[in-house]
């Protein structure tokens, strides 16, 4: 299966030159790697959870500096089902960019196809 039939967008960098952001990769796969600006992010996780649960998965890695955002921003693999159920959280909720949503779809698209395939995400934090 190829995964540029999910119309993912990969490059969310562009206009954001020089700022921080996170890449997303596929594990001994050739597929195209999801770059995402720190700032759509932080726009994403603004108005997290507060169901008193507990956070899981990107919403905990960014706003307890864990996983990606640990000290060093080592390439990191990533708990596929906890960042799927996670950002799942975020569907239909309004942000402040325009490209926030896009962003999300596409992070999705992109965790459920390395789930389909077996596959692993590793990611790491380039400031």
């Amino acid at each position: 299966m190829d995964i540029k039939k999910f119309d993912i967008k990969f490059n969310f960098v562009d206009g954001y030159d020089g700022e921080p952001y996170v890449l997303f990769k596929i594990q001994g796969s050739t597929e195209p790697l999801l770059k995402i600006w720190e700032g759509l992010i932080a726009d994403l996780l603004e108005n997290p959870d507060m169901s008193g649960n507990g956070w899981k998965g990107l919403t905990r890695d960014y706003h307890e500096l864990k996983g990606i955002w640990a000290d060093g921003y080592e390439e990191t693999e990533i708990d596929l089902a906890e960042y799927l159920n996670d950002l799942a959280y975020y569907v239909n909720k309004s942000f402040d960019y325009e490209e926030t949503e896009e962003m999300l779809e596409s992070l999705l698209k992109y965790l459920n196809y390395a789930k389909a395939q077996g596959s692993q995400i590793v990611a790491r934090f380039i400031d």
